[in-house]
């Protein structure tokens, strides 16, 4: 029982109620002072995140022309001051690109998409280093004119999916696709004639290739750490360099059509790889030694090379004057089903953007919610022990 005190004649007695009021304005002054400035916080920078996921889905940007070494200026133009942060595809409709062309493309930090099929790329050849260490970029379409890809020219591009090539492509540099560890296939492989030291090296997505029987040489790491199950060896092939399969692991079946084993080391050119190697029962013995720990030799190996040898690859003249041409048609063709592929890829991201940005909006609407119930309900108790009191 509380004690009494005098003050004057009067005397008073404090209570528990006073006191419950008072912690109980206290805490609710507190949640106030929280709300209001969660209100300040969230809502700015859920603003600002909306704002940003509505750039984020990027730009696209169509050069319809431009004269060689000016295509930076081209884009520019097109881009018609849009942040090039924030383009994400770039189509190319006619023009020639040279090594300064393809730079210009690399000032492009975040392309995801790139359309080159209608141009064409100087002397037939992709540059060295044109296009290497894209964060971004899921899908390209080479020049119609292109027969050669140099040296580490898609190198690192690790979300790189695809690629559409003509068939007139016969030579790939060294490194040209190393890292590209999302691509699942080269296609008209078949037509590549030769190909450099590591030139797929780590492509772990890769679902198949096709050696072209004109090959002669598969260089060093040329596969290494590749996705295949299975690689067909043409006729033609007469060394295996060194660490060419090494680290495949899901190769489990090598078929190999030359008549005389080609020249290998097979500790290093399968390293860490178990499968069988399929030859031609009389070839069996020369291949001796490619056995190597869980490597065999089966000598069960019938009939001819089953691919072709590729037409050689040239553009005449007639097929460039021929806009209607069946080698411009088929990449045309090819790369409008790329497109609308990629199109369908984007327009399903950016539902999902869309999505992410509604459940922020909801997540923003049920805290302040919650908070207003909070307050209310002791606003009620605290009313209540008022009418108590």
């Amino acid at each position: 029982m509380a004690k009494s005190k005098k003050s004057g004649s009067k005397t008073y007695t404090p209570t528990p109620q006073k006191k419950n009021r008072s912690l109980t304005f206290k805490i609710i002054m507190v949640i106030l002072a929280v709300a209001l400035a969660a209100g300040i916080i969230i809502m700015p920078i859920e603003s600002s995140l909306r704002a940003y996921a509505e750039e984020a889905e990027g730009e696209s940007v169509t050069v319809d022309s431009f004269k060689t070494g000016k295509l930076a200026d081209a884009i520019s133009e097109a881009a018609n001051g849009t942040d090039y942060n924030f383009i994400t595809k770039i189509c190319v409709m006619s023009g020639t690109l040279d090594a300064s062309d393809w730079s210009a493309l690399n000032t492009i930090p975040n392309l995801e998409y790139i359309e080159l099929a209608k141009a064409d790329t100087e002397d037939g050849v992709i540059p060295d280093n044109a296009l290497p260490y894209r964060n971004q970029l899921r899908f390209i379409s080479l020049p119609k004119n292109t027969t050669v890809i140099g040296d580490s020219a898609f190198n690192s591009d690790r979300k790189l999916e695809k690629i559409s090539m003509p068939n007139t492509v016969a030579k790939v540099g060294s490194y040209a696709f190393e890292a590209c560890e999302a691509l699942a296939e080269i296609p008209n492989s078949v037509g590549i004639t030769s190909f450099g030291e590591g030139a797929f090296k780590d492509c772990k997505s890769f679902e198949s290739f096709t050696v072209s029987p004109e090959v002669t040489e598969i260089p060093a790491n040329a596969f290494g750490k590749c996705g295949f199950s299975e690689i067909i060896i043409g006729p033609s092939v007469t060394s295996v360099g060194e660490g060419a399969f090494a680290d495949c692991g899901s190769l489990t079946d090598i078929y190999v059509y030359a008549e005389n084993a080609p020249s290998v080391n097979a500790s290093s050119a399968f390293m860490n790889v178990g499968g069988t190697v399929h030859v031609y029962p009389d070839s069996a013995e020369s291949y001796t030694a490619w056995e190597y720990n869980n490597l065999k030799v089966a000598g069960d190996l019938d009939g001819e090379y089953p691919v072709e040898a590729p037409e050689p690859a040239e553009v005449t003249e007639a097929a460039e004057a021929d806009g209607s041409s069946e080698t411009e048609a088929a990449v045309t063709e090819e790369t409008s089903a790329e497109a609308e592929q990629t199109e369908q890829t984007e327009a399903a991201e950016t539902a999902e953007t869309s999505a992410q940005q509604s459940g922020l909006s909801v997540g923003v609407v049920i805290v302040i919610v919650a908070m207003a119930v909070v307050i209310a309900v002791l606003a009620t108790i605290l009313v209540m022990k008022s009418k108590k009191s």
